[in-house]
């Protein structure tokens, strides 16, 4: 799903990645006493860095949602002024035909 680069630096692996452009990393360090397994570095590491991709992802997908809310919100308040203005324009068409049958007829 995303591609890694890692960093091994003594006990510790890094694991880099990109989110929207931006550098992302994941880090896992060896507790002191416990034996260094690299491969369980890069996988820790790795799940570390998926995680805060993932929260980011969810961070920009409620924004985004938010906003097509309001966006949505907007149209529904554009939609019923447009209700509005159909209404009143056919009240107008109304109103003018009225007049002129009753012209026609009273001429």
């Amino acid at each position: 799903m995303f591609n890694y680069k890692y960093i091994t630096a003594g006990n510790k692996v890094i694991a880099l990645s990109s989110y929207a452009g931006k550098a992302v990393r994941g880090v896992a360090k060896c507790a002191p006493g416990d034996v260094f397994d690299e491969e369980k570095g890069r996988d820790l590491a790795t799940a570390r860095c998926a995680y805060k991709i993932a929260l980011k992802r969810q961070k920009r997908a409620n924004r985004k949602y938010a906003e097509a809310v309001a966006e949505f919100a907007r149209a529904e308040k554009f939609l019923a002024q447009m209700e509005a203005y159909v209404d009143r324009a056919e009240g107008e068409v109304d109103a003018a035909r009225d007049a002129l049958n009753y012209f026609s007829e009273n001429i």
